[in-house]
């Protein structure tokens, strides 16, 4: 693409940029990483929640999406227990659908040679627009908080998203939060574990902290904070969510 003057900038018809999650939160083969501390149900709301709301074209906590194929690549869970939640889940929710694959490999690291090679083959066999990874800690070989491994790595996601067409959305932690007199500090983005490559790389940054975990009425109160949304024209506010354990079933509160 040559070099424009103001004029003709303007003149220039852009080509379609579709979204896959409204304000353009997450626009086709766009970025998008949530991360949180353990046991934020970070993978339930964003490897199984997202992709089937996604599939279905229907409302993700009240923002639009556009109906497309998702690809999960989970390394944490095994495939049991994987089929377990989402049996809960869909029948709970009333969901079928044939446009989420999931892939679970616990050893399988997708940095490097053969398992990006065999990740490649399973975006060419399903067609996804969207590729989910969770964690991203347990799917690379490579150092966290290198530079070097982790702009390799970005290297190749930026591959398959042109090669594609498909955006990535990637789960992750947060480093161990800094403490002062009783008071823990949050600064942001800046608290993503790992090398501050991925503030650059990503569009939209979501932080998830998890309110309230009631053992008697089983709902968990969640909060996510857009900390990064890059093509999002005006600042999004806080959303709270809430989740029942008995059900898996989801709603926004606030």
């Amino acid at each position: 693409m040559r070099a424009l003057t103001l004029n003709q900038l303007i003149s220039w018809t852009p080509p379609h940029q579709p979204w896959i999650i409204d304000l353009d939160i997450l626009i086709e083969q766009g970025t998008m990483m949530v991360y949180g501390a353990k046991e934020t149900w970070k993978s339930m709301l964003f490897n199984m929640h997202l992709p089937y709301c996604v599939a279905r074209g229907v409302d993700w906590f009240g923002f639009h999406t556009k109906q497309s194929p998702v690809l999960v690549f989970q390394t944490e869970v095994p495939q049991v227990q994987q089929r377990k939640r989402l049996i809960k889940y869909a029948m709970n929710n009333h969901i079928t659908s044939d446009m989420v694959w999931y892939w679970s490999e616990l050893y399988m690291k997708v940095d490097k040679g053969w398992g990006f090679s065999e990740l490649e083959k399973e975006v060419m066999a399903c067609q996804p627009k969207l590729l989910v990874i969770d964690p991203l800690f347990s799917s690379v070989t490579g150092n966290l908080l290198d530079d070097y491994d982790m702009g390799q790595f970005m290297d190749r996601l930026d591959s398959l998203r042109a090669k594609y067409k498909l955006a990535i959305v990637i789960v992750h932690h947060s480093r161990i939060p800094e403490h002062t007199e009783g008071v823990t500090f949050h600064y942001g983005s800046e608290e993503l574990f790992g090398t501050s490559r991925w503030e650059r790389w990503l569009d939209t940054i979501i932080y998830i902290t998890k309110d309230n975990d009631d053992p008697n009425t089983q709902l968990v109160d969640l909060t996510l904070t857009f900390e990064k949304t890059r093509h999002t024209e005006t600042k999004l506010a806080p959303m709270k969510v809430q989740v029942d354990r008995k059900t898996l079933m989801f709603r926004r509160t606030q």
